[in-house]
């Protein structure tokens, strides 16, 4: 969970074009590490004793709240959300601290069993943007029965931004005419690499649930949502997708009990 590297991209980020936030969004801080698979056992004990150290000397700080998805090729993404730009300054301060606040020598002992662990890491700064996210007002499942999500990133056509947010507005308002009981969230990349970026989140039970679903909603929403889907297609570039979990006993709220 953000390794020692964090707090000298938090000063490039503090640097960013982005001066102002875009309207009806909320910002994350988006770390995300990679793992050699045969050191999960390894990279997972550091992150809960990460995880309890920060509880063991009752953290507060907004900076380490994180919540923490784990996806299918070993990718771990820790989500803290930002107040605005201008706070990263004092996420870049607080981890700077971190040392003394859990002991050096223990940080230096969790740093090296983590980071030995890693083949890369990487960072970025994201905009929940729910004026274009859909939540239904009779959804099918509460959140917490969704521990899985699938994460569809579509790399857009440069200058193609306001397009692809009309598209995502048409997907909200026919998903809305039509009732349907599944919803998703979009994201927007603000920082990082290979911009621009969408990203679709979309949750569900599990990877059965999630197709089950998705071939449901396709079938009651035909040639309108093929339609949309086309039109997504023609802006972008390039497309992945993601299995992802939820991982709470690698995630941190701080003054929780551990």
């Amino acid at each position: 969970m953000k390794r020692l590297s964090l707090a000298a991209l938090c000063v490039l980020f503090s640097l960013s074009a982005y001066a102002a936030d875009p309207p009806k969004s909320q910002l994350f801080l988006i770390h995300e590490e990679t793992v050699n698979p045969s050191m999960v056992t390894q990279y997972e004990g550091a992150t809960r004793d990460l995880v309890k150290a920060f509880a063991d000397k009752k953290v507060t700080s907004p900076t380490f709240i994180v919540n923490t998805y784990m996806t299918s090729d070993f990718h771990y993404l820790y989500i803290t959300p930002i107040a605005n730009w201008a706070q990263m300054d004092t996420v870049s301060k607080d981890w700077m601290s971190a040392p003394e606040i859990v002991g050096k020598d223990r940080w230096l002992d969790l740093m090296k069993r983590g980071s030995g662990a890693m083949t890369s890491y990487d960072e970025a700064v994201a905009s929940r943007r729910d004026d274009l996210s859909y939540q239904p007002e009779n959804p099918r499942l509460k959140m917490e029965e969704m521990p899985f999500a699938r994460v569809d990133y579509y790399y857009l056509k440069p200058g193609t931004e306001e397009q692809a947010e009309q598209v995502a507005r048409d997907y909200v308002a026919l998903f809305k005419a039509k009732k349907v009981p599944d919803g998703f969230t979009i994201y927007m990349a603000m920082s990082g690499h290979d911009l621009p970026l969408l990203v679709a989140v979309i949750p569900a039970k599990s990877p059965a649930d999630f197709a089950a679903t998705d071939e449901r909603t396709a079938a009651a929403l035909g040639d309108a949502l093929r339609n949309l889907q086309g039109r997504a297609m023609s802006l972008t570039r390039r497309i992945e997708h993601k299995d992802s979990w939820f991982r709470p006993d690698l995630s941190f709220m701080p003054g929780a009990a551990k």
